[in-house]
């Protein structure tokens, strides 16, 4: 199963900065030592308001303790929404055919 996230600028987020300086190589460091492997895609928005993550699980109950103890969630530099997600069409999908006509 896949997860995408969204992260949204939290509290303690700083105007005016971009995500560059932020201070969120902790938050990356910790995304790759706790997710690895199954990390997709992460990234941020261009535009400096948050960005967004692929991970592959067994189930979204088993990335939620991860995610909620991100020292950029911890901080409050990021609040964060994570959804089970089907593709169907495109790069992420495995499938050939979709399910639907």
């Amino acid at each position: 199963m896949k997860i995408v996230g969204l992260y949204t600028r939290g509290k303690s987020w700083i105007e005016g900065k971009p995500h560059t300086e932020q201070g969120l190589v902790p938050h990356r460091d910790y995304l790759v030592e706790h997710f690895g492997d199954s990390i997709i895609a992460i990234g941020p928005f261009m535009n400096h308001t948050g960005g967004l993550f692929i991970f592959e699980a067994e189930s979204i109950e088993k990335i939620e303790d991860i995610i909620f103890n991100d020292p950029a969630i911890l901080e409050e530099k990021f609040e964060v929404k994570h959804y089970p997600w089907e593709p169907l069409i495109g790069i992420f999908n495995q499938q050939i055919e979709y399910a639907y006509n």
